[in-house]
């Protein structure tokens, strides 16, 4: 008896938890348009064998796209910079601070996305590694991939709702950014150490820090973000320490390896 082995694609997205992500958003696309097309035919003898070697190939796959637009963590981190992010080998994004005194703290945000221009990036601190009650600032590329200027938000207690101060540039100074065409955007500002608005948060208490990208509109408006990150302790931005393999999160590719092995692969007979 023969049985075929095929992966579930529904339209270009993955179901993860409750929410459907677009695989757009991961840059996976063209690998799965092929395993699309992908029939592969097996005995039921050697179907072990043969799935074996579809998952591994899958995983390649997904590790060389998590790779493609990896970028090297700066040397600076722990002596001049603090920093945080994701860097093993290479980085998918790095926040970085460098205490300036009276006139707050210097960031930059280092992030790949995928070939779409319309995605956004920002860094979010908090009491607690949640979204909720977090004041967030923002970097966002608009369709022709220029990045708009950044901005502050507020992400409210009651759900995860994200909405801009009534001054988002107040507090901001020495903004600059830059989207090179490796898909690679560096966004830098300075935020005082202190604002008068309650939900631009003061610099100078400990919290934690969360991360996210997602897409956004052409107009630069953000849309429901893709993926997350959280530190795994309190952070103080008045020093420079690297927060080195301090990140909790699940990346994209595991998870969908994950689906392709458990749940994803649909075994049927001829």
């Amino acid at each position: 008896m023969k049985y075929v082995v095929l992966v579930e694609i529904y339209k270009g997205n993955y179901q993860i938890g409750h929410s459907s992500v677009s695989l757009v958003e991961f840059g996976y696309t063209s690998i799965f348009n092929l395993l699309k097309k992908i029939k592969i035919e097996v005995t039921m003898t050697a179907i072990k064998t043969n799935f074996n070697v579809l998952v591994t190939c899958v995983l390649c796959f997904l590790i060389a796209a998590n790779l493609v637009n990896c970028f090297s963590k700066d040397s600076a981190c722990g002596d001049t910079h603090g920093c945080w992010g994701d860097c093993d080998g290479g980085c998918s994004f790095i926040l970085m601070w460098t205490p300036a005194g009276s006139d707050g703290v210097h960031f930059s945000i280092k992030v790949s996305f995928s070939s779409f221009a319309h995605q956004w990036a920002a860094f979010a601190i908090s009491t607690s590694k949640s979204m909720q009650n977090a004041s967030a600032t923002s970097c966002i590329v608009n369709s022709t991939g220029i990045p708009f200027l950044p901005e502050n938000s507020y992400n409210a207690v009651s759900g995860h709702t994200n909405t801009i101060v009534t001054n988002p540039l107040d507090g901001l100074s020495d903004n600059s950014a830059s989207y090179s065409n490796y898909n690679i955007l560096t966004c830098a500002l300075t935020r005082n150490n202190t604002n008068s608005d309650p939900q631009v948060f003061d610099l100078m208490t400990d919290y934690y820090i969360l991360f996210a990208k997602g897409p956004a509109t052409k107009e630069g408006t953000k849309l429901q973000h893709y993926f997350t990150a959280t530190t795994d302790e309190l952070v103080d931005f008045q020093s420079t320490k690297d927060l080195a393999g301090g990140v909790a999160m699940i990346k994209p590719f595991t998870s969908i390896l994950i689906m392709l092995s458990v749940s994803q692969i649909v075994l049927f007979s001829m």
